[in-house]
């Protein structure tokens, strides 16, 4: 039985829709009093507590977090798991829902003002959790994809109004019509440059394509309009704290 051949990677525009835009964690910076010549001194930092580690990473972002935390043991294996490609699309699919953060190798160090979200080496590599720490998963570099859109499913379900997980099956819908698009722009553009080498370029056959160039450029941008109104979906209010009794 003939295998199937390879699977022709996704467009420009997919693969920018399917990006993950990492942040990278700023660690607050405290000074001492001033000295008397009016200089400040630097204090020695040191480890924030676990919740108040998911607030400061959250910061003003109120999505779900995805933590990564860079390891020099591990060759980006981490990294490679979160890599676009055709065979991860649901993960970076997903991901477009998480606020993602990346953390440096030190955050394991007792004194580095995240080390409660990593507590040493032997702590895992990336983690999904809702924004205020209550439901969280731990993942590893071998996790299985399947394991990791479960527990991003999970965490989505958990914050948002509407599970985004059943709207991935739009992606290959939209994700072909863009390909096809890309494709349809990219052989355009080759016939457009071809036509301005000649000494004399036909104006007529130069303001066909240009507007051929133009139809499906808004048609390119009529679907990324449609994925980021079906891509919108409200957040759940923050529960109310419980009233003393």
């Amino acid at each position: 039985m003939p295998q199937p051949g390879p699977v022709a990677p996704r467009g420009p525009t997919v693969t920018e829709l399917l990006s993950l835009k990492w942040d990278l964690a700023v660690a607050p910076v405290e000074t001492a009093a001033p000295k008397e010549s009016g200089t400040h001194v630097k204090e020695a930092r040191k480890a924030l507590s676990r919740d108040e580690a998911l607030r400061t990473i959250a910061g003003t972002d109120p999505r779900p977090l995805l933590v990564l935390r860079e390891c020099a043991r591990c060759n980006k294996t981490d990294d490679a798991l979160l890599q676009p490609g055709v065979d991860n699309e649901k993960v970076m699919f997903l991901a477009r829902w998480f606020h993602c953060v990346r953390l440096p190798i030190d955050v394991v160090k007792q004194d580095h003002p995240f080390h409660a979200l990593f507590p040493g080496d032997d702590s895992e590599h990336l983690f999904v959790t809702t924004v205020d720490g209550s439901k969280k998963h731990a993942l590893e570099s071998d996790s299985s994809r399947t394991q990791l859109c479960t527990a991003m499913t999970e965490v989505l379900a958990a914050s948002y109004t509407k599970d985004p997980e059943p709207l991935f099956k739009d992606i290959h819908v939209y994700g072909d019509k863009l390909d096809a698009l890309d494709s349809e722009a990219k052989d355009l553009a080759a016939a457009r440059a071809k036509l301005m080498e000649a000494r004399i370029p036909d104006q007529k056959k130069l303001a066909k394509l240009d507007s051929e160039i133009v139809r499906v450029a808004k048609k390119i941008a009529d679907q990324k309009a449609a994925i980021e109104k079906s891509s919108t979906i409200p957040l759940k209010a923050p529960a109310k704290p419980a009233k003393a009794g």
